[in-house]
């Protein structure tokens, strides 16, 4: 099971720091998944327009670090059960697959676009504050 904790904290590490691929890591990709089955409401079947505004404000918001597109976040979660398609693939719904990773309850009510934010305010600050210690240094200050 994959705690609110582990989750909030992986979730931040993937989607927020620095650039990469969609993980390959099960874990972490289930994670980030999670993540954005949660913006869809599971009682509607939306578009596929919708799903790609969906996924792309999902990457800007929440995973700003994961460099992909919203037709392969589509396939992925197409792939990995989590998104059904129509045959003509013009409508897609939550899908619930057999084996799906269990996730701590608090985990639904992140509110992963403020978090993610949160995240990022405290990183630059604590960049700042870095750089201002060594410019200290640099001068020859004492903290």
């Amino acid at each position: 099971m994959i705690t609110l904790d582990e989750f909030v904290e992986r979730l931040c590490k993937l989607g927020a720091d620095g650039k990469r691929p969609f993980p390959r890591a099960r874990r972490d990709r289930e994670i980030l998944i999670q993540s954005i089955v949660q913006s869809l409401d599971s009682g509607r079947t939306y578009e596929e327009r919708e799903i790609n505004e969906l996924l792309r404000a999902w990457n800007r918001d929440v995973a700003p670090a994961i460099e992909t597109d919203h037709v392969t976040l589509r396939r992925l979660l197409v792939d990995f059960g989590r998104l059904e398609r129509t045959a003509n693939g013009s409508s897609y719904r939550i899908g619930f697959p057999q084996r799906m990773t269990a996730f701590e309850l608090g985990v639904y009510d992140v509110d992963l676009a403020g978090t993610i934010a949160a995240y990022r305010e405290l990183v630059a600050k604590r960049r700042a504050k870095a750089r201002r210690a060594s410019a200290k240094r640099a001068r020859g200050e004492r903290g």
